[in-house]
């Protein structure tokens, strides 16, 4: 769907009171797309806001990073955990501290986190198997990707009601259902949100497009290859987080994923057993960033 089509504008127009991403984001985001800024001119900024002071130093001093109580100033941090990750800890601090409640009764917050934190560590597991050139964006572009569902949530509640009961009734799935009663999807409202937040485009086009994966290919002009790379992905990880068993990846999973995205990501049965050991890894340290945060 058009950015611009009729259907989202008559929908976004009903919200009244979208979050904004603090100033502190945009600070961080203007810093690091500038190849001459420092560590210490980045340690600068977010010694500002002592909260994201007090994050960063946590994040870092945890076993997650190995130097449990060894670092003690926030450029030895930014320095260790490198810009991009530095980046993700604003951006997901920002988000959880602007959707950080249940909106229609219909909606479990609880439970979209949990799936959000699964697709972004199966995401960043994937991409560490190809040896991608963006393995720090993956977790976050995971864990994003459905931020226009709590945005239908929370501030189209009505609306969000209505889709839950078509899709009760005429037992289809929730993306049927939308498709029925808005003539859009989450996927549209969340690449809307992230341009709203000028998040950069990679992240919008995963939000816009994790279920239709292959409308990246077909852009004109055409998409970075990068950005049709993460889409890929987060679209395959957005299927296999919902074939967990028991804590574990399934092979069986992949049948959900788009014929040519799985050909494309060589998703085979072979070497399996190497990459559910590391995604159970990678699940364990997304809930580890995700308490320190």
């Amino acid at each position: 769907m058009s950015p611009e089509s009729t259907e989202l504008k008559a929908l976004v127009q009903k919200i009244t009171d979208l979050p904004t991403l603090p100033a502190m984001m945009a600070t961080i985001t203007r810093l690091m797309q500038d190849p001459r800024t420092s560590a210490e001119e980045l340690g600068r900024a977010i010694a500002t806001d002592p909260a994201l002071v007090s994050k960063v130093l946590k994040l870092v001093n945890s076993a997650f990073y190995g130097f449990p109580g060894r670092i003690s100033t926030i450029t030895q941090a930014i320095v260790i955990l490198g810009f991009s990750t530095i980046r993700n800890v604003v951006l997901t601090t920002s988000v959880l501290k602007a959707f950080n409640k249940n909106g229609s009764h219909a909606f479990d917050v609880e439970k979209f986190w949990e799936h959000s934190l699964l697709t972004g560590a199966i995401a960043r597991s994937l991409a560490v198997e190809r040896e991608a050139n963006f393995i720090e964006e993956t977790f976050i572009a995971g864990l994003l990707h459905d931020m226009g569902r709590i945005v239908l949530s929370q501030k189209l509640t009505a609306e969000f009601d209505k889709v839950i009961l078509v899709k009760e009734k005429a037992n289809i799935s929730q993306l049927a259902a939308e498709q029925s009663v808005l003539k859009l999807t989450h996927g549209d409202i969340g690449g809307w949100l992230a341009r709203k937040w000028n998040l950069p485009i990679p992240f919008v086009e995963v939000m816009r497009l994790h279920h239709s994966p292959l409308e990246i290919l077909a852009q004109e002009p055409p998409a970075q290859r990068d950005t049709a790379n993460l889409v890929f992905l987060v679209h395959a990880a957005d299927a296999l987080s919902k074939g967990i068993v028991e804590g574990k990846v399934q092979f069986s999973a992949c049948a959900a994923i788009d014929p040519k995205v799985r050909a494309d990501l060589k998703l085979e049965e072979a070497g399996w057993d190497r990459f559910q050991l590391r995604t159970e890894e990678e699940i364990g340290k997304a809930r580890a960033f995700l308490e320190i945060i």
